[in-house]
């Protein structure tokens, strides 16, 4: 799978993207967020956050809510 990011909002980049969009092999997914982690990234990163905390790397989250 490969991203494109189409940054300018120019005659040429419309054009661009309307014959893009008529290609039996490509699938528009519009996201919101660029920056947003996908399901996938964000269980993997709450696991080593887990492991991390049970091997005493790093605080758990109640204790540092508290201050502690």
């Amino acid at each position: 799978m490969q991203y494109l990011i189409i940054k300018e909002n120019t005659q040429q980049a419309k054009a661009f993207y309307e014959y893009i969009k008529t290609l039996p092999f490509v699938e528009i997914v519009e996201v919101d967020d660029e920056n947003a982690i996908s399901k996938k990234d964000f269980i993997n990163d709450l696991r080593k956050s887990l492991k991390e905390v049970k091997a005493k790397k790093t605080k758990p989250l109640k204790t540092l809510l508290d201050g502690k």
